[in-house]
């Protein structure tokens, strides 16, 4: 006699690790592992969002593990992964969230003003943090020969050009992309799956320069196919999927969660602005 049919993308069971939980794609990435039955190590700075953020998962019946985490310590990162294990006993799905862009001169100039402090810092923040996180977590993974999953935050930036200042961030998120493809084969035979999520502009709090006014929001929306910017939920939902029984033969896969754009305006709207200068 069959069992009880499995829900479908059902996270049940699952101990999740999130990283940069406390806000943004984090956060909603979170709470969507909560609401298909996952329970949640959270890791992030601020400790008071993610005690906020962790009354929330409770509230739905799941447990959450509150674990204030910087990335760029790689220790504390590793710390994370120990904490998936000694507090919910397994771990099961490790998303690499964390990242953006750091306060360091010349980290988010034009490459001519480019600093090696600036580089190396988000080098360390967009980069190393991601590389060595996923290698925390697989390695648990192995040991317990459990399997999982592992998800990268790419960006649409990795796949085109990124001039005026976005330049370094895109380069991490590029290589991203060839990590991904090269652990997803060296890690299938302990059944660890890797896989990225590339979104373009998502309203969040990294983004919210960008989107401060209605018509702010309304020229950005012009650039996207299905006009409108993306929602925290829509890269959620990418991550409940790869996450999932659904898609246990995907690995090595970028998926792009871009409202249908298959490029990035930034080139255009850099010449534009230089050449309009020089005109």
């Amino acid at each position: 006699m069959a069992g009880p049919e499995r829900a479908a993308f059902s996270l049940a069971g699952k101990a999740c690790v999130v990283t940069g939980a406390s806000r943004g794609l984090g956060r909603a990435i979170a709470l969507a592992f909560a609401d298909r039955g996952a329970d949640v190590v959270l890791g992030a700075r601020s400790r008071v969002d993610l005690e906020a953020l962790a009354r929330e998962i409770e509230a739905k019946g799941r447990r959450a593990v509150v674990q204030p985490t910087d990335v760029t310590d790689l220790g504390q990162v590793g710390a994370l992964a120990d904490a998936a294990v000694s507090r919910l006993g397994r771990l099961d799905v490790w998303v690499n969230n964390a990242g953006g862009f750091t306060s360091e001169p010349g980290s988010a100039t034009e490459w001519l003003d480019v600093t090696e402090r600036g580089w190396e810092a988000m080098v360390r923040l967009n980069l190393t943090a991601q590389v060595f996180g996923a290698q925390a977590a697989a390695r648990v993974m192995r040991d317990r020969g459990t399997g999982g999953a592992i998800i990268f935050i790419s960006s649409i930036d990795s796949l085109y050009a990124a001039p005026g200042g976005e330049g370094i961030y895109g380069a991490c998120k590029a290589a991203l992309n060839n990590i991904v493809q090269t652990m997803a084969v060296e890690l299938g035979q302990h059944r660890i799956r890797v896989n990225a999520i590339a979104p373009a502009v998502v309203e969040t709090p990294l983004t919210a320069p960008w989107l401060a006014t209605e018509e702010d929001r309304r020229k950005r929306s012009a650039f996207y196919p299905l006009r409108r910017v993306g929602q925290p939920d829509d890269v959620a939902s990418a991550a409940v999927y790869f996450a999932s029984g659904e898609a246990e033969w995907v690995s090595g896969a970028v998926l792009l969660v871009s409202g249908g754009a298959v490029m990035t305006s930034d080139p255009y709207r850099y010449l534009m602005r230089v050449n309009q200068a020089e005109g």
